[in-house]
């Protein structure tokens, strides 16, 4: 390679020397040859500038006031810009005209011109002004002896003159380096030779400087790569610990474990972040407040416990803003602002609402997020505890259901068999008064043991709810199956509205079915004699709640606003001969189902019924 670069530079100084030579010639002529174009432009354009003086002289001549005239044509030359200074005079050098010192092309003073001759060219190159004198005998072959001269002065042009000075400049600089090339390429090759050398020795230990670094860097170069993979989420990058260095093994060896502790610690943030959106999104409804009261946080398990829809539109307004939109809510946020004024830390309460839809119990649970005694927010749980209330209030019936029973039905068996005896004694050996009062009051006695065996038998039915066997059914067909015995009943009429889109459920048949016996018996059994009954049974599928909803409206009187509240309670009728269970096994029978169901009036009378069974393919 270096041999090659020898060969290269001696090639380059024949070729310098051969290209020297020529180029300096060329610049040369076409110096020169620049040289007389200038000059012939500045000739022909001073002679065609004298022929329009001379045109113009001949026509003014006679005029008394020639010089005046001649004065003003020749400034309106000057003007036009045919040159920056002009001179007219006659053959006794008297001047004719001249005209205005220009400030851009004036002549310097005392500025020295060539003696008067037909043709003359002077250039200054101070002030970059080229001169051309000139006679009007210069414009034809026979001179005459009315002549002019004039002196035009021109501003050579810069860019003209910059260019011939550099080639000028250049001519004489390439002639002044030809020698100090050609001995610099001597230089050249000599230092090449001894550079050649040198390169060579210090190429050789910068391969061993670089061969040194990467066994020095290759591990740094693999722990930043790691780190960068664990910066990007990857905990389960190890390096490969083979050093020979300790310090660089024990290094390595740290990062290895400290990786593994980062993926350790990440995963139990991860399955306690998973913990924590469980319980928020399905246990409790949770609402965050900052130190103002203005909602942060709100899941969606308060918008199901407290009916509110898109419960999200809230956040960043003041807590109470919810209870102006739901006035339901008022008393729930009422307490709870006067428990934050009261600046309890924590605090627990239970409230009652009545929602839309149901009467709920809900167990609020509030505490302020402080430190140092400042406070930085509010949290408020709230967990519907209906379901439990219920349940606490059901298991308290069983039991006094479960006694009542039994101490009833103990002598109601005897009672019952001593007044079917006394009928059978007495009713063929009386007459007149006896066998009436005999008959009489054994059927009143038989009539009330039924009665009340037929209550002992709700009270059973309540207190041991058998359990049930969920399949797929086909909740459309099933309604149908049900209310089919109620077809032949002239006063009664069932109108459908069931949407085709119900999917199947797991329902229990004979529950369900039973249920919706019972709903209508008590629906036939609210309105007036004489008065038709009408039954509206709807479904939905609502996927958007993943429920299915089965709602019944009838046009009887309704329920009496002062129990509405409690109409699944036990033993809550405002029926003669109730037994006030019949709406209590309902329940039972719905909440069997994980199903939920609730009561209400419609306008102008009337009642409804309403059942949501939860629906998930999860669950099918």
């Amino acid at each position: 390679s270096f041999q090659t670069i020898q060969d290269n530079v001696e090639r380059s100084k024949h070729t310098y020397n051969n290209f020297n030579k020529v180029f300096l010639d060329q610049v040369d002529g076409l110096y020169k040859g620049v040289e007389v174009v200038r000059n012939d432009r500045y000739t022909d354009h001073t002679q065609m500038l004298l022929q329009q003086i001379d045109d113009y002289s001949k026509y003014k001549k006679d005029d008394q006031d020639y010089k005046n005239i001649m004065q003003i044509f020749v400034q309106g030359l000057v003007d036009d810009r045919w040159a920056c200074y002009i001179e007219l005079t006659n053959k006794e050098d008297e001047i004719i005209a001249k005209s205005k010192e220009n400030q851009v092309c004036i002549v310097e003073d005392n500025q020295p011109l060539a003696d008067i001759q037909p043709f003359v060219l002077f250039e200054d190159e101070k002030t970059n002004l080229f001169q051309v004198q000139m006679s009007t005998r210069y414009l034809t072959r026979r001179p005459t002896i009315e002549y002019m001269n004039i002196i035009a002065v021109y501003a050579t042009d810069p860019n003209l003159l910059r260019f011939l000075g550099q080639v000028k400049g250049f001519y004489n600089f390439a002639n002044a380096i030809k020698f100090d090339v050609n001995t610099s390429l001597t230089q050249k090759s000599f230092l090449l030779d001894f550079s050649s050398t040198v390169l060579l020795t210090i190429l050789s230990v910068l391969l061993i400087v670089f061969r040194m670094i990467d066994q020095l860097m290759r591990p740094m170069h693999n722990l930043s790569v790691a780190s960068k993979e664990i910066a990007r989420g990857n905990y389960d990058v190890l390096v490969h610990n083979q050093e020979e260095s300790e310090d660089m093994r024990q290094l390595i060896g740290q990062f290895n474990e400290m990786a593994k502790q980062i993926k350790a610690s990440r995963q139990g943030l991860d399955t306690h972040n998973l913990y924590l959106e469980t319980i928020l999104k399905y246990s409790f409804g949770v609402i965050g407040l900052d130190k103002d009261r203005n909602i942060q946080l709100i899941n969606p398990v308060i918008g199901r416990i407290l009916a509110i829809d898109d419960e999200q539109q809230f956040i960043g307004e003041l807590c109470i803003k919810i209870s102006e939109k739901n006035t339901y809510l008022e008393p729930f946020f009422t307490m709870a602002q006067d428990r934050f004024e009261r600046e309890l830390g924590e605090w627990s309460e239970e409230v009652e609402l009545t929602l839309p839809d149901r009467h709920v119990l809900l167990s609020c649970q509030g505490a302020a997020l402080d430190t140092s005694g400042k406070a930085l927010g509010y949290v408020i749980i709230v967990k519907d505890i209906s379901k439990l209330n219920r349940a606490q209030k059901k298991a308290a019936w069983g039991e006094v259901a479960i006694r009542m029973a039994h101490e009833i039905k103990n002598p109601l068996t005897p009672i019952l068999l001593s007044a079917q005896r006394l009928r059978n004694k007495f009713l063929d050996t009386l007459k007149g008064r006896d066998l009436e009062i005999i008959d009489k009051t054994t059927s009143v006695i038989i009539d009330q043991v039924m009665s009340m065996d037929a209550m002992v038998s709700a009270f059973a039915d309540y207190a041991n709810t058998p359990q049930i066997e969920r399949k797929l059914t086909d909740l459309n067909a099933l309604i149908h199956q049900s209310i089919a015995l109620y077809d032949a009943q002239s006063n009664i009429t069932i109108e459908f509205d069931l949407s085709g889109d119900v999917p199947e459920l797991l329902l229990d048949a004979n529950s369900i079915s039973r249920v919706l016996i019972n709903l209508v018996k008590n629906s036939a059994e609210s309105v007036e004699e004489g008065r038709d009954l009408i039954v509206n049974i709807t479904t939905q599928y609502l996927p958007s709640k993943g429920v299915v909803r089965l709602s019944m409206t009838d046009n009887g009187d309704g329920f009496d606003e002062a129990v509405i509240e409690r109409v699944f309670e036990p033993y809550v009728t405002t029926k003669v001969k109730g037994s006030g269970l019949g709406l209590a096994i309902v329940q039972n029978i719905i909440e069997q189902h994980d199903g939920r169901i609730f009561a209400g009036n419609v306008e102008p009378n009337g009642a409804i019924i309403t059942i949501e069974f939860e629906y998930t393919k999860e669950n099918v």
